[in-house]
């Protein structure tokens, strides 16, 4: 399953930090770093949580597709 998101190019380094610290959250990917466009790989266990923390996090994220 994953989470196509896009943020600003400069919030990158962060946005993949704070995932990073939610040890078995979900993995990122970045597709295209120039436009900010990211792949996020979650379970179905995950999905619920990483949307939530998505949803708080202190920068715009734009939701642009997910799926399987």
């Amino acid at each position: 399953m994953h989470i196509l998101v896009q943020v600003n190019p400069k919030d990158i380094d962060v946005f993949n930090k704070i995932i990073e610290a939610y040890d078995n959250l979900a993995l990122v990917t970045a597709l295209d770093p120039a436009q900010g466009k990211l792949l996020v790989r979650v379970t179905p266990d995950t999905k619920e949580d990483t949307l939530k923390l998505l949803n708080h996090l202190p920068f715009p994220v734009e939701f642009i597709g997910g799926g399987e």
